[in-house]
């Protein structure tokens, strides 16, 4: 049964998510262009109409507005509905693993790094340097503080790891295929990752990361939505895979998934 402050926590957490997903909406589609995330307020991308406030409210003015813009009519993608709803779900869900802690903090800030990583990557097929630099002093700050589950010495070496072999596997795809296999931004990306994870739940991420995308580039090539030329964005799927790891880390479920995770692997 969940208690009564729990009742006014996850509607307010789920505002924040969706108010943060917004915001990231803009970031998604402005720091590719590198335009300013602050200025101009939010407006249409069709006819540069400034959107106002009360048709800017996350995932409800999508569906008040039939997903289009009042002044010229213009449809939204309903990407933008869902990266609110899936940031919401994501504050609390991790609020109801970890509770309002300094590990749900940091594990929160990383899940606000991903999301825009990972559609900007699915877009452009670029990793901003901002976010590495501010997922790096995040580490910088929670690691020596203990406000993660790991060591700081922990944290170092699943960055080491989780980078290092990223880029080794970046260097033998270059040797063989005569051509970028796994993008720099990836590997930066995995100093992140593995700073968070530490060296196990490293490997069991980037485990989970290459099989689910060599599962879903097999389902890609066999629908023929791209060809065997198409470049794939890994920023996604390491992204997936971390996810899966970091709640493996948790009881909530985690033991199965270890417990897969090792009779598969050894």
């Amino acid at each position: 049964m969940i208690a009564p402050p729990e009742l006014i926590m996850i509607p307010f957490l789920f505002m924040i998510g969706a108010s943060f997903g917004s915001f990231f909406n803009v970031v998604i589609y402005r720091m590719p262009l590198k335009q300013s995330i602050v200025l101009p307020a939010s407006y249409c991308t069709s006819c540069k109409t400034p959107i106002r406030v009360i048709d800017n409210i996350p995932i409800l003015s999508y569906f008040l507005l039939n997903g289009k813009c009042r002044s010229c009519g213009t449809s939204f993608s309903i990407r933008y509905t869902l990266v609110e709803f899936l940031t919401a779900i994501m504050t609390i869900w991790f609020y109801v693993i970890y509770g309002l802690n300094a590990n749900f903090i940091m594990y929160l800030i990383l899940i606000y790094l991903l999301i825009p990583i990972t559609f900007i990557d699915i877009d452009h097929l670029i990793i901003p340097n901002q976010f590495i630099l501010l997922g790096l002093l995040v580490l910088g700050i929670g690691l020596p503080f203990n406000f993660l589950p790991i060591t700081w010495i922990e944290g170092v070496y699943g960055s080491l790891v989780f980078a290092g072999f990223l880029f080794t596997i970046g260097l033998i795809g270059q040797f063989i295929l005569k051509k970028e296999s796994i993008g720099f931004g990836d590997v930066k990306l995995g100093l992140i990752l593995g700073g968070y994870l530490g060296v196990e739940y490293s490997i069991l991420a980037l485990y989970m990361s290459f099989a689910i995308a060599a599962i879903m580039v097999f389902i890609l090539l066999g629908g023929k939505f791209i060809n065997r030329k198409a470049k794939i964005p890994f920023g996604p799927y390491l992204a997936g895979g971390t996810l899966i790891s970091i709640l493996s880390t948790n009881p909530i479920g985690g033991n199965y998934i270890l417990d897969w995770y090792y009779s598969t692997m050894f």
